[in-house]
């Protein structure tokens, strides 16, 4: 047998190749420390998922407690205005009023910002896009240069080093 045969192959392993053993063993070794860090990552992670259900519990208190607090402020307003008002009903009404009132309020101030929403509108977006694609295609040789330069910038006005590299791919100097 070669000495290159004899490196190959171990003795007593009933003919199998060195890097074939080796080989098995790598694939146990990984195995066994997978295995492990699985085992810590499920630890942390029940302990994580007990602070977060302890979080959500305390926060669903919370939740409740405060409507509850929203609740008897309300019937303190009202009884404030059955005092002021000289009844009871004539309290709760107005303080149903001024509920309702800035209730209506805020409901026509949010359908106010809501309008403005346009979601598939992003000008500068677009604009910034446009003038990308003008640079690659005059870079490609598809367009000429433009006809009038664009102002070069002063280093004091140039900004951020992603600016620069944008003016360099539009060719501006």
């Amino acid at each position: 047998m070669s000495e290159w045969e004899r490196e190959r192959v171990e003795e007593g392993n009933g003919g199998r190749p060195r890097w074939s053993i080796r080989l098995d063993r790598l694939i146990s070794s990984l195995s066994a420390l997978l295995t492990t860090r699985s085992e810590i990552a499920g630890v942390e992670l029940s302990e994580k998922a007990s602070y977060l259900g302890r979080g959500i519990a305390g926060a669903v208190i919370a939740a409740i407690l405060g409507f509850l607090a929203f609740l008897l402020a309300a019937g303190l307003v009202a009884a404030v205005f059955a005092r002021i008002l000289g009844s009871a009903w004539a309290g709760v009404l107005a303080t149903l009023v001024l509920y309702a009132g800035g209730a209506a309020a805020a409901a026509a101030w949010s359908v106010r910002q809501l309008g403005r929403v346009k979601p598939l509108d992003f000008p500068m977006t677009s604009r910034e896009l446009s003038r990308d694609w003008e640079a690659i295609r005059r870079a490609a040789g598809v367009e000429s240069e433009p006809a009038v330069p664009l102002p070069a910038r002063t280093a004091a006005a140039a900004g951020s080093a992603s600016e620069d590299l944008e003016e360099r791919l539009r060719g501006l100097e």
